[in-house]
């Protein structure tokens, strides 16, 4: 082995130690044969000798090997080859630091030791040599500064430092290497400010984008006249571009300044760059309008002021630039029409013009652009029809006008669009049928088709799945009519179906075919009839099924309950019966659960309450019976459960106190609860809604339910409640005086009682009557109004004349029935009252007390004065208006002025003890038995005075 080592070179000689201080593996990837070769290296891969100067290696590039290791002392057997200039490690596995003995090979002229896993900082014995001209650190782990001893390396003009983890401010001596012509610092950390140039500047690439640069672009980056790519994106420059930079920057063919905070107008010297090919200025903060100078710049091919201040119009003269590929001006606040010159740019790929304030119509001249792939106009107030040339534009891929005011009919030529791939054509006011061939000449086929709202009908085209890439499909909020599409089930391709809010009618076919696709399907407010597709169960990737507000019937298969990924299942608002089948128990995911209003019955399963998942549980409205499960537990999501409008017994589950997530509604309204509320709802110190109105609960309320501090509504009227309210509830009573009613037992503060007169006083007693033989009033809820049509007649069909098993209430004034629309199967509480009897005044009083989101508001208004101040109460400012007017008169509602003097003045007399009620000291308040008093004595007054008048005429 020794005497074989003698014949060898020395170069052959230290590149195999250098090769035997690698790791094992890496040893066997340099396959140097000592043997075969015995005294020349020249021909070993990656070895490039001098020509005429016997084995001194000239070049070592191995880049690319595979190699590993660390080269702390690995490096110093290459420095012994004393005419090596070039050294490749780049492209390698190579960790540890950067080895401090590369500084003594001082002939090298080229380091590249980019793309591998070094770490640590630059160690400052790499910048001894004077001879170096390349250096390429780029795309490793390296941290820290640049050391200052850069500026050693006078003929430097190549230093790549780029993807790194360096850090502070690059040193003023890098920007002033005379012969730098390459500078890539970027994608790092890099902080502070840029130095200035060197009037003798040779940078032609200058890329530092990717950092954390600050401040105000240098003046004297225009001494780098040969500047042709200044790549300073993704920064935090500020403050204006300075205009004499480009006056010195002729060659600048590049100019990336995106996504800083760089203010003020686009200066008019940046027009005068003719050799500039890419501007992208966008996600910036700069203002003011576009020049028309824009066209001198005729080699652009990519203009990106996207996301930016800029108003007015776009210049007519971009049409001359004939290279322009892309234009992105999105996100702006252009205004104006589209200049019809756009369709010059012949070159044009994607002109992208969204979220702007585009005025006028679409020129046809820009279905000239052969070569358009993506047209995107969105969110504009662009308007007329769209143009019947379109079909012209034969590379468009991806078409959106969305979110416009367009009109007119979809152009059949649309359907020439043979390369389409993403259609969006929502929210405009375009009408007529959808050309019935859109998607059968698209050879990739569509993926996206989005038509929502608008005024479309007819049928649904059976071809758009056509090539069966079709993966959205949103018709939502139109007037298509005819069936359930055939052969949806069949497109594989498909994720999200939205045919929600039009006629659509007839069955959902129970021959659908499995799929395996399809994730959302909303087919909500339809005239869908018939029963729910066992099949639906097998659609094994649904993760939202909407099916409300439609006319289904039948009951619910239990099939649904195979949909292990269901997270959302809305069935409300339909003809439903039966029960709830236990097997849906299995959506272990099921986030949203909406049956209401529909004809369901049976208990509630308990294996539904105890889905852990569950955030909304909505079974209002239905006939369900039997109690409440107690299967709820902390670890469930459930802050909103809805339970209204059935016929549940028993009483509230204090596992229900468990629920931790509570937060939104509990809603145990007009069902059949009994007993006593129980303390453990006091834990629901996140709850803003509790309603318990219209049950049977009795007893006192507990004290623990102070401890719900989030309530901002609550109604428990219409039960047996007994005792005083909780404290922190006392706030809830001024605004929502209803929903203590019908609690006879319940302790109201005298105040409040006081306040509730006052207010009535100051809204006004009444309105005038028509003599009528009965008065209907209505509840409804907050969206929705009675049916115009609706008449009496109605009613009583619908309640059986009136029959006692629609009762669901009775007072002293009246009764009270509960009835159903026709039409649109809506629940309706009425009361019957007789307008011959003076108690109807009395339920008018009571009613105008009451604010609840169920309860139409019969009467009284609240006073619109100019002189009621923002933040003064309305008993600050009746009182100050009495300090100011004799006459308090003044004070009642206009309406009631046919009132005769006695009425007038029981009305004023309550308005003084309205005030007495008020006072801040507690020894001029009246007592409760004083207020009682007062007010038995007025009505019976009141009472003969009626009496008196009627005997009169008589």
């Amino acid at each position: 082995m020794l005497a074989l080592s003698v014949s060898l070179a020395p170069s052959a000689i230290y590149l195999l130690e250098f090769r035997d201080s690698l790791p094992k593996h890496s040893q066997n990837l340099l396959p140097w044969n000592k043997i075969n070769s015995p005294s020349s290296p020249c021909k070993w891969p990656g070895v490039y000798c001098y020509h005429n100067n016997g084995f001194q290696v000239k070049a070592l590039n191995l880049s690319g090997f595979g190699l590993s290791g660390v080269l702390n002392h690995s490096i110093s057997y290459l420095c012994l080859h004393k005419n090596l200039l070039s050294l490749d490690l780049s492209g390698n596995n190579f960790t540890g630091g950067i080895p401090q003995l590369l500084g003594n090979c001082g002939q090298l002229n080229t380091i590249l030791l980019n793309d591998n896993g070094f770490q640590g900082p630059i160690p400052p014995e790499i910048f001894q040599s004077k001879r170096l001209l390349q250096l390429d650190l780029g795309y490793n782990s390296l941290s820290g500064n640049i050391p200052p001893e850069v500026s050693l390396c006078i003929n430097l003009e190549y230093i790549g430092l780029y993807k790194n983890y360096l850090n502070g401010k690059p040193p003023c001596e890098l920007f002033y290497l005379p012969k730098m012509k390459h500078l890539y610092l970027n994608s790092n950390n890099f902080t502070g400010s840029l130095p200035d140039f060197s009037p003798l500047c040779a940078i032609s690439n200058l890329w530092i984008h990717e950092n954390a640069f600050s401040g105000s672009l240098p003046h004297s980056l225009s001494n780098c006249h040969n500047l042709t790519m200044f790549m300073a994106s993704n920064n935090k420059f500020g403050g204006v571009i300075p205009p004499e930079i480009f006056k010195g920057l002729l060659q600048l063919e590049v100019l990336y300044l995106n996504e800083n905070n760089i203010e003020g107008e686009i200066p008019e010297t940046l027009w005068g760059l003719e050799r500039l090919q890419e501007l992208v200025l966008a996600s910036n903060k700069l203002n003011g309008t576009l020049s028309e100078r824009i066209a001198q710049c005729q080699w652009l091919t990519t203009i990106a002021l996207s996301d930016n201040k800029l108003v007015g119009q776009i210049p007519p003269s971009i049409g001359n630039l004939n290279l322009l590929n892309n234009l992105f001006l999105f996100d702006n606040m252009l205004d104006g029409s589209l200049p019809p010159q756009l369709g010059n740019c012949s070159s044009l790929v994607e002109l992208r013009l969204q979220n702007n304030l585009i005025r006028g119509t679409i020129p046809p001249e820009i279905c000239n652009l052969e070569n358009l792939e993506v047209l995107l106009l969105f969110n504009n107030h662009i308007e007329g029809h769209i143009p019947l040339q379109i079909g012209r534009i034969s590379s468009l891929v991806e078409l959106a006008l969305y979110n416009n005011s367009l009109t007119g009919r979809i152009p059949s030529g649309i359907v020439h669009l043979k390369k389409l791939t993403f259609l969006s054509l929502a929210h405009n006011s375009l009408i007529g049928e959808v050309p019935y061939k859109l998607g059968k000449n698209n050879s990739p086929g569509l993926i996206k088709l989005d038509l929502t709202g608008n005024n479309l009908f007819g049928p649904i085209p059976s071809s758009i799945c056509t090539g069966n890439r079709l993966s959205v499909l949103a018709l939502g909020n139109n007037q298509f009519n005819g069936s359930f599409p055939i052969g949806i089930e069949k497109c594989s391709s498909l994720r999200r179906v939205i045919l929600s809010n039009n006629l659509l009618q007839g069955n959902i076919q129970a021959d659908l075919s499995k799929n395996s696709g399809i994730s959302f399907l909303e087919v909500r407010n339809n005239l869908l009839v018939g029963t729910i597709p066992s099949v639906l169960g097998y659609w094994s990737n649904l993760t939202m099924l909407d099916l409300s507000e439609n006319r289904l019937s039948g009951t619910i298969p239990p099939e649904l309950s195979k949909l292990e990924d269901l997270q959302f299942l809305r069935l409300s608002s339909n003809g439903l019966a039966g029960s709830i089948p236990s097997e849906l128990g299995h959506c272990k995911r099921l986030i949203k659960l909406d049956l209401s209003k529909n004809y369901l019955s049976g208990s509630i399963p308990l294996e539904i309450t105890s889905l852990t998942k569950l955030q909304n549980l909505h079974l209002e409205e239905n006939k369900f019976n039997g109690a409440i499960p107690d299967s709820f537990s902390s670890p469930h999501s459930l802050f909103e459960l809805q339970l209204g409008s059935n016929m549940l017994e028993g009483t509230i589950p204090c596992s229900l106190g468990e629920l931790h997530h509570f937060s939104s509604v509990l809603n145990l309204s007009n069902n059949r609860l009994s007993g006593s509320i129980p303390a453990c709802l006091g834990n629901l110190d996140k709850l803003q809604i509790l309603d318990l109105s219209g049950n049977s609960f009795s007893g006192e309320i507990p004290t623990e339910l102070n401890n719900m501090i989030s309530l901002t509504f609550v109604n428990i009227s219409f039960n047996n409640i007994s005792g005083k309210l909780p404290s922190t509830w006392l706030k809830l009573v001024a605004s929502y005086p209803g929903s203590f009613l019908g609690n006879t037992g319940l302790c109201l503060p005298v105040t409040l009682i006081c306040a509730l007169i006052y207010i009535l006083m100051v809204r006004g007693l009444g309105k005038k009557l028509t003599p009528d033989q009965s008065l209907l009033h209505y509840c409804r809820s907050m969206t929705e109004d009675l049916p115009d049509d609706l008449k009496f007649e109605d009613i009583l069909h619908a309640t059986e004349g009136l029959s006692d098993k629609y009762v669901i209430g009775r007072g002293k004034h009246g009764t009270v029935y509960r009835t159903e629309s026709a039409n649109s199967r809506k629940h309706w509480a009425v009361k019957r009252v007789d307008l011959s009897k003076s108690s109807f005044r009395h339920e008018l009083r009571t009613l105008s007390l009451i604010r609840h989101r169920n309860v139409v508001r019969m009467a009284g208004k609240l006073p619109v004065d100019p002189c009621f101040e923002e933040g003064l109460d309305i008993v600050s400012w009746t009182r100050k208006n009495l300090q100011e007017n004799d006459e308090c008169i003044c004070f009642l509602d206009e309406e009631i002025s046919y009132w005769d003097g006695d009425e007038q003045q029981k009305a004023l007399k309550l308005l003084d003890l309205a005030l007495e009620c008020t006072e801040q000291m507690a020894d001029r308040r009246p007592s409760m038995r004083d207020v009682v008093a007062f007010l038995i004595k007025m009505n019976d007054k009141h009472e003969r005075t009626i009496h008196d008048r009627q005997s009169s005429r008589v």
